[in-house]
């Protein structure tokens, strides 16, 4: 299942209600950008709001509420809010494990690398040593 969430932006401009909405992909997203990139901007761009408006002003003075989460996303969502920080590590943290694991398979032939907790976090370690030197 993909991890999705709609995030929307209520705001008033020239006396009329704005509601600015988009479901956003957000694996896609985090495969794109590495993080969920601005969504004041992004839901601006998507609904032809410019930069340099008043409009955009009003927009970027509240908040996102965000609804309909769907996936993984649904752990990290409570009360129209979403934590995106949390989010992102957690989703971070499951692609690194899905990519060390294919390693673990290949040369140790280990189908789940977490049903050895202790090579998992050797091999987590061991990771993030590598990303702290580059």
């Amino acid at each position: 299942m993909t991890n999705q969430i709609t995030a929307t932006i209520e705001f008033s401009f020239k006396g009329e209600t704005h509601r600015p909405s988009a479901e956003l992909e957000l694996d896609q997203l985090m495969q794109q950008h590495g993080t969920i990139p601005p969504l004041h901007s992004m839901l601006a761009t998507l609904h032809n709001i410019g930069s340099y408006s008043y409009e955009y002003e009003m927009l970027e003075a509240e908040d996102v509420k965000f609804s309909n989460a769907k996936g993984e996303a649904l752990n990290f969502f409570n009360n129209n809010q979403f934590d995106l920080a949390e989010f992102e590590q957690d989703w971070h943290e499951k692609n690194i494990l899905t990519q060390l694991g294919l390693i673990v398979k290949q040369n140790l032939n280990i189908d789940d690398i977490q049903q050895h907790p202790k090579l998992k976090n050797v091999i987590i370690a061991a990771y993030q040593l590598g990303q702290k030197t580059n």
